[in-house]
């Protein structure tokens, strides 16, 4: 008997699969344009994005998992020494210790190492192996302070030396305190956070004092004091009240309009923030800041560069 092709016997099925490899092809290939055209691009998405940009970045790129074995029982300076002698690059350790400031630890073994550690380990050993094009995921998961800004201060050396740097975090707020360009990896394409809203026509919006939010099916209304700070991510408006998170109904541009007179500052295009409520300027690098809230000791509100200045002259800090 003869064998029927698989293409004929169901041809829709195989127009539908076609069509879906199509849009990843073009996906990709957008991707690829953009971290070719930029030196620093961080893009906020999915760990199923992850194989996508490797893809993007090539071989050669220095790249950082998010976790994974690290030979444990090594020290910091037996594990970067094994990396140097595979690639006979001994003469990189030191500048590698020094980039991620891992000279105090070189003794440690890596077991004993907190995350924070290892991901500077992570990236030593991609310094020490040579590369010029890095890819990281997730650089700033974590609470070790110590670490973030390390990483930081590197990922802004890349404006003034050779190299690009590629990042995917699965936090919205860690991707936008990374300085660079910022994109968003959704189902309908990939989008520029960094992208202004374009202006309302005629926009005529009511005075009003209490904010309509929701939770679980419920509708609350919330007087602008009681208000932390907003958010706004993956096409979303998300109102924080005392730790809660609520989605509202409204564009971030709407919010701030409605806000503004109630001592509340746009300090990101994704972030508006209730000064009231501001304990901290927390400053990273030269120009990585950002804001730390009452209650949200371990969740920092982004600080644009082009709003520090906007911010100071208010403040006089």
């Amino acid at each position: 008997m003869e064998r029927k092709n698989a293409n004929h016997q169901n041809p829709e099925k195989n127009a539908g699969t076609t069509d879906r490899t199509e849009k990843i092809r073009v996906e990709e290939s957008i991707m690829a344009d953009m971290i070719d055209s930029g030196k620093l691009i961080h893009f906020e998405g999915r760990q199923s994005d992850e194989q996508a940009i490797l893809q993007c970045v090539g071989e050669e790129a220095g790249y950082v998992e998010d976790s994974g074995a690290l030979y444990e029982k090594m020290s910091v300076k037996q594990y970067l020494g094994f990396f140097a002698g595979l690639t006979g690059n001994h003469g990189r350790i030191a500048s590698a210790l020094e980039q991620m400031h891992l000279a105090e630890i070189t003794g440690k073994k890596i077991e004993k190492c907190t995350e924070g550690e290892k991901k500077r380990i992570r990236i030593a050993r991609e310094i020490v192996r040579g590369a010029e094009t890095y890819f990281l995921v997730n650089p700033l998961a974590g609470d070790d302070e110590k670490s973030k800004k390390t990483i930081l201060g590197w990922m802004e050396s890349f404006y003034e030396r050779e190299g690009r740097l590629v990042t995917l975090s699965l936090s919205h707020r860690e991707t936008c305190l990374c300085p660079g360009n910022h994109y968003e990896i959704t189902d309908n394409g990939i989008l520029c956070i960094d992208q202004s809203e374009a202006p309302e026509e005629n926009p005529e919006l009511p005075m009003v004092s209490k904010v309509s939010v929701s939770y679980n099916g419920k509708n609350f209304l919330f007087n602008p004091e009681e208000i932390d700070y907003v958010e706004a991510n993956d096409g979303k408006v998300y109102v924080y009240v005392r730790g809660e998170q609520y989605s509202g109904s409204y564009k971030i541009g709407e919010l701030e309009e409605r806000l503004v007179r109630f001592g509340f500052f746009r300090c990101h295009r994704s972030y508006i923030v209730n000064m009231q409520k501001v304990l901290e300027l927390i400053k990273w690098t030269r120009n990585s800041y950002s804001l730390r809230l009452k209650g949200y000791d371990k969740r920092d509100v982004p600080l644009s560069k082009g709003k520090i200045q906007e911010l100071r002259g208010m403040y006089e800090f």
